[in-house]
């Protein structure tokens, strides 16, 4: 569990501690992903100080939805103020694969389509 847990996010955090913020926000990931995975591997009658630290995990899962509520949300605003899907893929600032974002704003762009559907057809009536 330590080794999940504490050393290789604190080995992470040393190789890339010139990342800033990016590279505390990865090593965080991973110590929440050894607790994970240290629930999965130990047995069940093993468990007694991992039962202390499960609660992390949901600490772990609140802030990872968090932050891809953000890089969703940035996305949309783009898509939604009439940008189209590749300026939004160069300009997103999210450090996700180019493919992500683009499957994002493809889907940003489609809900816009449907929302402009919506409106012209109930301005009509």
């Amino acid at each position: 569990m330590f080794d999940l847990v504490v050393l290789v996010p604190s080995l992470y955090w040393l190789c890339y501690r010139r990342g800033g913020k990016k590279a505390i926000t990865k090593a965080a990931a991973l110590a929440f992903l050894g607790i994970w995975a240290a629930l999965k591997l130990v047995p069940e009658t093993e468990r007694d100080l991992l039962n202390y630290v499960a609660p992390l995990r949901y600490v772990g899962l609140a802030a990872l939805a968090w932050l891809e509520l953000v890089v969703v949300l940035e996305i949309y605003k783009a898509v939604f103020k009439g940008g189209t899907v590749e300026e939004v893929v160069s300009q997103t600032s999210a450090d996700m694969p180019s493919w992500v974002v683009r499957l994002l704003a493809i889907e940003a762009n489609l809900w816009r389509k449907v929302w402009g559907a919506t409106k012209r057809m109930l301005g009509k009536q």
